[in-house]
């Protein structure tokens, strides 16, 4: 007697492993229009790991809030050191300002600086001490 009938849970079918294929997040899922929605995009030969580009939606009429940088507050106390020369004359001599109340984001977006000139040319700005050591040494000041 030939048995044709298997007991137990069947077999299944060798899983398909894809080598693109994209994950879609809503925001509210059952009313995907009222939030955002995120893509992620995978590509097993660009990298194994994990996504290789995510993509956001935002729902229509969504604005961003911007940035401003405020004047006066600095990081943890540590200044910001500009090195600046005053024309982009090849003899022109190097300066260097140092503002130990201030943030660099402000010091980098402001329309203008007290003690630097419009047609400065910033050569180089940093945050911290050691950075005024170094600008001296390097620029000879």
């Amino acid at each position: 007697m030939e048995k044709t009938e298997r007991r137990g849970r069947p077999a299944e079918s060798p899983s398909v492993l894809l080598d693109k294929f994209e994950r879609i997040f809503h925001e509210v899922p059952t009313k995907p229009e009222l939030g955002w929605k995120m893509t992620w995009h995978y590509d097993i030969n660009k990298t194994a790991n994990g996504p290789y580009k995510t993509e956001v939606t935002y729902p229509k009429g969504y604005k961003h809030d911007k940035v401003k940088a405020e004047k006066g507050k600095a990081y943890n106390n540590q200044p910001v050191v500009m090195v600046f020369k005053s024309s982009e004359r090849s003899n022109a001599k190097f300066k260097i300002k140092v503002w130990n109340n201030e943030n660099i984001d402000y010091i980098i977006t402001a329309p203008t600086l007290p003690g630097v000139p419009d047609n400065a040319i910033i050569l180089e700005i940093g945050v911290g001490e050691s950075f005024i050591d170094s600008f001296k040494s390097k620029y000879n000041l």
